[in-house]
């Protein structure tokens, strides 16, 4: 089947290539607050919304006498933000009907202009790019400097776009491609209840559990000696934007261990469980199919009418973590041998107790937005269970299952998703 997916990884930027980036931001977050305001303008005046073609011709109309600075930049960033708008009024119109059928709560969530104070941002770029083994080329850009190597596929997809974000001073390119991926086959173990609590992070009913890594706890600690250190830092200094620099990674390490135990949780509850000897037949097979990896981009030099020197073999220590990766991928495919070690049923626990208060780490939401992703490449059927809401309350659920569960009586059982599962007819365990 095709498949359109995302990978994001990290770029070496030198500080000449990081200039160009933040004018490429910059330029789409002006872009975005112009187009807003021009929207609010026309309504106003002709009661109608304004198209981004129609914003992009006007902006075509300003670079030869507001903004000629817009020429240094790519015409894809500002492109693209103007399209990004659109979506968001859509959002915003979508979520406005929804709130009228009493299916959303909140505020519908009206466009507001970008600032640079909550980032640099990010911008997206389309047209010609090409991905390497170590670097990845974007137009007005040349060449990038991957971080990671042989994580970006390099053949056999269709690059759709690239966006490059910035975070806690490191950069991020994320690249959307459309690929050919084998249909999976469907799962036929037996269903698992899964409960999200606060001392783990998930507890399985076939007595799995995945623990909380607690990533705020355990740096807690630091980030009030950080904290402290910039408090007593003279603003506008140097040193001061040196401090608030430490702090955000330190957040940003925070995050990227939460995301890193989600991603590894939902896997296990995802994908077959293998024994390590298994394992490493498989390997052993996937390995003897593979091609070598391809050779290391050489620099563009002179001319383009120069004949250019032939490519240099990558090195070993490159060569073998690129494979390795490529062994890595196709190892996670679901194959139909491992249908029965896979469960057909994934039933969430979704109960929102009152006064229920979990660790942030926990998340919860996230992982079930994880495992209906990871759902449709591993042939599993989702199921969540809510109490039943009161009257004349409705609730929006889209993409899964739904199990209205009465409250529950006796309370001295391990987790509720056996509950889950007694009251869907999958779990044929101790009824009593």
């Amino acid at each position: 089947m095709l498949i359109t997916r995302g990978y994001r990884t990290q770029l070496d930027l030198n500080h000449q290539q990081i200039t160009l980036c933040k004018q490429h931001a910059g330029a789409a977050r002006w872009s975005w607050n112009w187009g807003l305001r021009r929207k609010q303008e026309v309504y106003q005046q002709e009661k109608r919304w304004i198209s981004a073609m129609e914003l992009h011709r006007e902006l075509n109309a300003l670079k030869q006498t507001e903004i000629p600075w817009m020429y240094e930049v790519s015409k894809a960033a500002p492109q693209e933000a103007l399209r990004d708008l659109d979506q968001a009024y859509r959002n915003f119109f979508r979520r406005c009907d929804l709130k009228k059928e009493g299916k959303w709560r909140g505020k519908p969530g009206f466009p507001k202009p970008k600032t640079k104070r909550k980032g640099v941002g990010s911008f997206r770029m389309t047209g010609s790019i090409h991905i390497y083994e170590q670097a990845i080329e974007l137009p007005r850009f040349g060449r990038l400097r991957l971080h990671e190597c042989g994580y970006l596929p390099t053949g056999g997809v269709a690059v759709l776009s690239a966006t490059v974000s910035e975070k806690a001073g490191r950069w991020f390119v994320s690249v959307q491609v459309s690929e050919q991926v084998p249909d999976p086959p469907q799962a036929a173990g037996p269903p698992i209840g899964v409960d999200t609590g606060i001392k783990t992070l998930a507890q399985c009913s076939d007595g799995r559990a995945i623990a909380n890594p607690k990533a705020l706890t355990s740096e807690l600690k630091r980030i009030k000696r950080l904290h402290r250190w910039l408090s007593r830092k003279q603003k506008g200094s140097k040193n001061r934007a040196k401090a608030r620099q430490k702090v955000a990674r330190k957040y940003a390490r925070v995050a990227y261990v939460r995301e890193d135990a989600l991603h590894k949780g939902t896997s296990q509850l995802t994908r077959a469980q293998l024994p390590p000897e298994e394992r490493e037949i498989r390997k052993a097979e996937i390995a003897a199919t593979l091609p070598e990896p391809k050779a290391k981009v050489k620099p563009k030099r002179g001319k383009r009418s120069k004949k250019k020197p032939p490519p240099e073999p990558l090195p070993k220590t490159n060569a073998n973590k690129v494979k390795a990766k490529q062994m890595k991928k196709l190892l996670r495919q679901a194959r139909i041998s491992d249908a029965q070690r896979r469960p057909a049923v994934v039933v969430l626990e979704d109960l929102h107790v009152a006064g229920m208060r979990t660790e942030p780490q926990a998340g919860s939401g996230n992982q079930r937005c994880r495992i209906r992703r990871v759902q449709a490449a591993n042939g599993l059927q989702n199921v969540l269970a809510r109490r039943k809401p009161a009257v004349g309350r409705s609730l929006v659920c889209f993409h899964q299952t739904v199990l209205w569960l009465q409250p529950y009586q006796r309370r001295d059982r391990p987790f509720r998703a056996h509950l889950c599962l007694r009251a869907s007819g999958l779990w044929a365990g101790d009824r009593s």
